[in-house]
């Protein structure tokens, strides 16, 4: 696999954060050139991994595709660089938002269910009772992170507005600092970052599993205009096809799955051959999920809220996917 630098030059680079594109494949086909199609994400996670098996195992290039993955730093940034034309395809579902409130936007495949989010915690906090009065890492809230912790803790018996503090601190590596520190006494991690703090000493309290049982939000899929929908639609169904062809790939081997996750996520083999199982069984080769599913982003956008400031401007959930491309390519 080869990796160039890629940098879009002239005035529209100033309107987003590009950090930087990868291209990934094993080569352009002798067939016909093949079309030029840019993802952008917010870097390589275990959700991510079927594009990045689609590339590395050729199935982007048997539907003669040459694909170029951009990192961004924020959604807001990929929300930005969709709608000005910058990029072809969104791996962050977390753009649903910005669709509900009128942004001409649509998921159209689900990569992965769940939340992607496991919660660890000191070692002498052994239950989830043991969180009451206690203090809790967040990044912002009325974020997916927030809103997956709010909603497990409601299922759970723990009352989120009175039973634990949140405090508002950062990213990943910030959270968790401050949880070495003892300013905070847990927090919620994307997975596989609670191996670190195992290995530092720290308890996973709550695994991904479990949290994935009670909060549906998709993790990572794709997601384009409506624009793109109109002019490109084949190529949509060429792009979803590659991915389900990944996801059936990293379901069927294990081993050769397990090196490529290890390789993307900087593990070693035994790690994970360990996170291998868990997450083989959030990723969707059927592409679609059910309205139901969906509209937790609704939940999203209004569960930090006092009932007299619900949002109720929000589009009807059906504004928000088209699975057409979908039932195509699987076809």
């Amino acid at each position: 696999m080869q990796m160039h630098r890629y940098k879009i030059s002239g005035r529209k680079l100033a309107v987003f954060a590009l950090v930087a594109v990868f291209i990934l494949g094993p080569g352009w086909s002798n067939a016909a050139t093949p079309e030029v199609i840019n993802i952008a994400w917010t870097g390589e996670y275990w959700s991510t991994l079927p594009f990045r098996v689609a590339a590395d195992k050729g199935f982007f290039e048997r539907e003669n595709l040459h694909a170029r993955f951009i990192n961004f730093q924020a959604t807001q940034l990929i929300t930005n660089a969709l709608m000005q034309g910058d990029i072809d395809y969104a791996t962050t579902l977390a753009i649903a938002g910005a669709a509900l409130r009128g942004l001409p936007l649509k998921i159209v495949g689900v990569v992965a269910k769940g939340t992607g989010y496991a919660i660890v915690s000191k070692r002498e906090i052994e239950t989830l009772k043991d969180l009451k009065g206690k203090k809790f890492a967040l990044n912002s809230f009325g974020s997916a992170p927030d809103y997956a912790v709010y909603t497990f803790f409601s299922k759970s018996g723990l009352d989120p507005n009175k039973d634990v503090t949140f405090l508002t601190i950062g990213g990943t590596s910030a959270r968790f600092a401050a949880l070495v520190g003892g300013a905070v006494d847990a927090t919620v991690v994307s997975s596989p970052f609670e191996y670190i703090a195992e290995q530092q000493g720290f308890r996973t309290l709550v695994s991904l599993k479990e949290l994935a049982e009670y909060v549906n939000l998709p993790y990572a899929g794709v997601a384009v205009t409506q624009e793109k929908i109109a002019k490109d639609g084949g190529q949509i169904v060429k792009v979803l096809r590659a991915l389900r062809a990944a996801m059936l790939f990293i379901r069927e081997q294990r081993a050769a799955s397990v090196e490529l996750l290890a390789k993307t996520l900087k593990l070693n083999r035994a790690v994970a051959d360990r996170f291998y199982p868990l997450y083989r069984e959030l990723y969707n080769p059927e592409l679609t999920i059910s309205d139901s599913i969906l509209e937790e982003f609704i939940a999203v956008s209004n569960f930090r809220l006092k009932s007299t400031e619900k949002d109720k401007e929000l589009l009807k959930i059906q504004v928000l996917r088209d699975w057409s491309f979908a039932e195509k390519a699987k076809q």
